[in-house]
């Protein structure tokens, strides 16, 4: 029961950390507005789109990596609550992250404090992955080596990319969303080709 309720508590706020993210932008101006000033504002409104956007499908990887552990989940205890618990105190801190990107944009303090939000959920959920499987503690005797080592190691793509785009900050405030954009589909990359070798 412990772990059905986990699981639902989880589910609620990856729902809700996606739902207020939509509540950052700027209302729509009320009044009549010129070709020029409309494409102005919808210019302006960028930097906050794409990190919005960066910030949703980075909480839809997590929640994707989370549903494919809790499918070989058969029980739970103290240690493997607490871990996912600090995994989605990070999902819920990455809301705030977004708004302070958005209004601070380019600030490399801001940058460092998304990435590491964003890095905290990858670890956490990675430690609660690594503990629940660590001699089939929490799983299915029955399931492969393969299965735990390859869900593993999609989990370690997130806080990498993160953390690396504290690398890219430092180079330039560009460099910052850059990693994030590039990073992803490389690491995924090297990540199938690892695969298609073993």
């Amino acid at each position: 029961m412990e772990l059905q309720r986990l699981s639902r508590l989880s589910d609620i706020i990856f729902a809700v950390a996606m739902t207020i993210m939509a509540l950052t932008f700027e209302p729509l101006p009320q009044k009549e507005m010129t070709p020029q000033e409309v494409t102005a504002f919808v210019q302006q409104q960028l930097p906050s789109l794409a990190v919005y956007i960066l910030t949703f499908v980075g909480i839809a990887f997590y929640w994707i990596t989370h549903l494919q552990q809790f499918r070989y989940y058969k029980q739970t205890d103290t240690v493997h609550i607490w871990l996912t618990l600090l995994s989605l105190l990070f999902v819920v801190l990455l809301p705030y992250a977004n708004d302070l990107s958005t209004v601070y944009d380019g600030v490399f303090l801001i940058q460092c404090f998304y990435s590491l939000s964003v890095a905290g959920v990858g670890i956490f959920s990675t430690a609660s992955w690594i503990y629940a499987t660590k001699n089939r503690r929490l799983v299915s005797p029955d399931l492969s080596d393969q299965a735990i080592r390859q869900i593993r190691q999609e989990s370690y793509v997130e806080p990498i990319v993160s953390l690396l785009a504290i690398v890219g900050a430092l180079i330039h405030p560009l460099g910052w969303i850059l990693t994030f954009i590039l990073g992803f589909p490389f690491i995924f990359l090297i990540q199938r080709l690892f695969r298609i070798e073993e």
